[in-house]
């Protein structure tokens, strides 16, 4: 078993951190190495400038890992981009809340403070690819004009293990956290190029929070618990778009909600019934996929669960009055 207590700030102490405790070498670098029996693969660090740090991980971890952060009051945020394939079990407990995951791919963007104590155990044979970024409060306030007002990232981080699956990681986030893995150290302009991707990848997770966040706002008759299980629910949804939804009845079970509940308090945060929004969130990943030029028409359907390509069509124009053929040729 591998025990890690965390209370850095610094990527360096992390990884001098992590190099003892795997005993791998560490001179210094911005790497480490890590060999067996404790694993396998690579850690290392970015530093930007803005106070802006970043940890790169791409490792299979051979024996139980335990990673433990405490609360603090030395406010800071850590923005996890998360590709973990979980062979067995993991477990995430925020501030004495638990969730455990088993046998699944968590694949998911979440951000979390020390203002709640964090541990994460993973079992043996867990494959982690992940892009983590470390800011204080301060830098959230001078670079997203924040302000003193931070009211929406205290709502959704008190939301602890809810926040888990507020936002799935999708082909755009995957591919910045590649094109990171792949730059050219001897490039001359490898910073500019590092620091632009984790900037789209921090503007593109604030964007998208910010929206969702409207969607916890003026709910005052709405309980924790039903807050909770509606996350849930969009997860649910959205987490793998090429595949058919669960219907409201499995819905319901999961989350043990009535239908009736579950329909009318859906519509009420997030603006629409649950299929209408389910068929939105389907569209806008295909616009985005289509915009990204990197996939046909036919790849585009089949990847958001279209498995007629007339009726994709019809249901893209429908969504932004334009043809998927017409979008590719016009970007």
């Amino acid at each position: 078993m591998i025990v890690l207590e965390l209370n850095h700030t610094d990527n360096k102490t992390f990884l001098r951190t992590m190099a003892a405790v795997m005993n791998a070498p560490y001179n210094g670098e911005d790497f480490i190495e890590i060999h067996p029996p404790a694993g396998t693969g690579i850690i290392k660090v970015i530093d930007l400038a803005d106070e802006l740090q970043v940890l790169l991980a791409d490792v299979v971890f051979t024996k139980r890992l335990i990673a433990k952060r405490e609360q603090s009051d030395n406010r800071y945020y850590v923005l996890h981009f998360e590709d973990v394939h979980i062979n067995d079990t993991a477990t995430f407990i925020v501030g004495g809340e638990t969730l455990q995951k088993k046998q699944t791919r968590h694949a998911v963007v979440r951000l979390t403070s020390n203002v709640f104590s964090n541990t994460e155990e993973i079992a043996p044979n867990t494959v982690v690819k992940a892009v983590k970024v470390f800011f204080s409060e301060a830098w959230l306030k001078k670079y997203l004009g924040l302000g003193d007002n931070v009211d929406g990232l205290q709502k959704y981080v008190s939301l602890k293990t809810a926040c888990f699956d507020i936002e799935p990681l999708d082909a755009p986030y995957l591919g910045l956290m590649d094109e990171l893995w792949n730059v050219k150290k001897n490039d001359p302009l490898q910073n500019v190029f590092l620091k632009n991707r984790v900037t789209l990848l921090i503007e593109r997770f604030f964007t998208r929070l910010a929206a969702k966040m409207k969607q916890f706002e003026g709910k005052p008759d709405m309980s924790e618990e039903d807050l909770h299980r509606l996350v849930r629910v969009e997860h649910l949804l959205v987490k793998d778009l090429s595949e058919p939804p669960p219907t409201i009845e499995e819905l319901s079970k999961m989350v043990t909600m009535s239908t009736t509940k579950l329909k009318k308090r859906f519509k009420e945060m997030y603006g629409s019934g649950i299929y209408t929004y389910y068929q939105t969130m389907r569209l806008q990943k295909a616009k985005e996929l289509l915009l990204s030029g990197k996939y046909s028409v036919k790849e585009t359907a089949d990847s958001v669960g279209f498995y007629n390509a007339a009726n994709f069509s019809s249901a893209f124009k429908k969504q932004f009055n334009t043809l998927p053929s017409q979008l590719i040729q016009e970007s």
